[in-house]
């Protein structure tokens, strides 16, 4: 019995080298010398040029090492579960997806298409990795966030459009600075002018150019501050220490300039699982919920790019996960963990800051009375310490006013936007302020069109986005009502509700302000992705003492590869998106 398991780890990890590597050439050919790969078919050796880069070979070797030296941790909880029934099923529908992909490629590049080339080569590497992934997923959630990362999240940073819709090229410009040891980039910051040319919105098939090694840094402080996606973004500068990190490696190994955006978003990448995982490792429950959320699509696509959105969303779970640690587990707050508390919170604000502020309302469902009670002789300290608290956040709000209200506003929300007449008409006139309140809710929350760009037309095919959505949903909904290791109290239920509200309401009155014309009765610019750190919040409440579910011995493993599937019809769309 143990030759035969040591058979069959060998033969996975035999089948992952050499996936690995036909994974790489494909992605080295097909993706980074499209245009090589079709002037060697057509017999054109006139200028023919491959795109060699050092980067790129230190990467691939990295990677094949990190693997090599963890492989035993993974292939172990694998090989346990190799006998599901679901798990051989979808190992033959992926061998089968490589061979089709496979056949796809072999006529592209008959045909000399360059763009259809880009297009199967990107589906083949997404053949190749699901293999890998429906062969190591198992029933532990860390390792399958790992497996997910090192398979599908890969896919996303070079397959969605560079310089995409969610300022992406501003968050760019802050990590390319970062990148150059430049962290006062906001009143003070550089630029590149050949990095500047990639267009808004370049999406992988019009990249050639690009992807040439001959890019010398050619760094000035001549940047053109009415060109509004070519200055960096106003993020505290620790939120692009990851990916300055990878653009900078990038440009010593003398990486082209799509190199470094995509070294860049696999930094961002690195980082966005490194702070699920440990959510992850503190929650107590419901850790389904948090990992469909983590992994839908949409999510994995901002956390795979230069946004602070998957930074904001790791460090919102770290705190809601620690919260309901000690709501599980202790009957009064420590010193010690009132203090890891501020720490977190504090932590956490260093994405969106004050636009997630009031989800510290959570701490509500914590056993405060029961501490107060217990420690009387403490309530002056307590008090002491509340009041520096109170403190905090007035300040919070000075510099809220200072900063943004008193400006004139984000000129993109359009005309007649003032943030200090904005606010004067919200505390002037109350019934006006519950009219724009029950409108924004209206086409928001209560808007199916709305929710459904949680799996947005603008990146995943205007055709079929909100179908996919609404079977998404159904699964997520399925594993919210299904997920009852723990089912909260009615009030408890209450106060999660409330703070997936008052994040709502807080994150709605800044665009409301910044945004959002003078009197208007709707709220400008509020996108669907602002809910992605407290959906789960909501999906926690789901569950009850009255619905109980049978559960398969298998069940962490069939959602992660639910979850999976979901994934790839992203990435479909994201590719059929591309092409068109």
């Amino acid at each position: 019995m143990e030759k035969k398991r040591n058979t069959i780890e060998n033969i996975i990890a035999i089948y992952t080298i050499v996936t690995y590597i036909f994974s790489i050439i494909t992605f080295e050919i097909g993706y980074c010398n499209t245009v090589w790969l079709k002037k060697i078919v057509a017999g054109d050796m006139v200028d023919l040029k491959y795109n060699f880069s050092l980067c790129r070979i230190v990467m691939y070797i990295i990677f094949l090492g990190v693997y090599l030296y963890f492989r035993k941790v993974f292939i172990k909880p694998a090989v346990e579960v190799m006998k599901n029934n679901y798990k051989k099923i979808f190992i033959c529908l992926t061998i089968a997806m490589v061979a089709f992909c496979m056949g796809f490629a072999v006529v592209a590049v008959l045909k000399m298409n360059k763009v259809l080339v880009r297009a199967i080569s990107i589906g083949l590497i997404t053949a190749f990795l699901g293999s890998l992934l429906v062969i190591y997923i198992s029933n532990d959630i860390i390792k399958n966030i790992i497996i997910v990362a090192c398979t599908f999240e890969i896919v996303f940073t070079f397959t969605t459009s560079y310089n995409h819709a969610i300022d992406e090229k501003k968050h760019f410009m802050s990590a390319l600075n970062v990148s150059f040891l430049n962290f006062d980039y906001v009143n003070n910051p550089i630029t590149d002018k050949k990095i500047e040319e990639l267009p808004q919105l370049s999406k992988f098939t019009i990249i050639d150019e690009f992807l040439k090694n001959d890019y010398k840094a050619d760094v000035t402080e001549d940047v053109n501050m009415e060109d509004i996606p070519s200055t960096p973004a106003n993020y505290n500068v620790i939120t692009y220490i990851f990916p300055g990190l990878g653009i900078a490696i990038a440009r010593i190994l003398n990486g082209s300039i799509i190199d470094m955006y995509i070294l860049g978003r696999i930094m961002n990448l690195i980082l966005y699982t490194i702070l699920v995982c440990i959510a992850m490792k503190i929650l107590p429950y419901k850790k389904n919920i948090f990992f469909i959320i983590a992994f839908m699509p949409y999510m994995l696509l901002l956390a795979t790019s230069y946004s602070v959105d998957g930074i904001c969303l790791g460090t919102i779970y770290i705190f809601i996960a620690y919260c309901l640690k000690i709501y599980k587990e202790c009957e009064t707050i420590s010193l010690k963990q009132f203090l890891i508390l501020g720490v977190l919170f504090g932590i956490m604000l260093i994405g969106k800051g004050i636009g997630y502020m009031l989800i510290g309302s959570l701490i509500f469902i914590l056993p405060l009375h029961k501490t107060i009670k217990k420690n009387k002789k403490y309530l002056p300290q307590i008090i002491i310490t509340i009041l520096v608290f109170i403190l905090i956040a007035t300040f919070f709000v000075i510099y809220l006013k200072n900063t943004k209200i008193t400006s004139e506003g984000d000129s993109r929300g359009g005309n007649n936007i003032n943030g200090v007449e904005q606010l004067n008409m919200v505390l002037n006139h109350p019934i006006y302020d519950v009219k724009i309140a029950l409108e924004h809710i209206r086409v928001t929350l209560l808007n199916f069109d709305w929710i459904s760009n949680l799996q947005p037309e603008a990146f995943f095919t205007s055709k079929t986005a909100s179908a996919t959505f609404f079977i998404m949903m159904l699964f997520i909904l399925y594993v919210a009502i299904t997920e009852d290791d723990y089912n909260f109290k009615i009030k408890d239920k209450i106060i999660l509700v409330l703070t997936f509200l008052l994040v709502y309401g807080m994150t709605s009155m800044i665009l409301y302000l910044s945004f959002t014309p003078v009197g208007a009765l709707h709220i400008a610019g509020y996108q669907t992705r602002y809910i992605f750190p407290v959906l789960s919040l909501l999906l926690c409440c789901i569950s009850n003492d009255k619905i109980k579910c049978d559960k398969s011995p298998n069940r962490n493993m069939n959602i992660a590869i639910g979850t999976a599937i979901f994934l790839v019809i992203g990435i479909s769309q994201l590719i059929i998106n591309s092409i068109r």
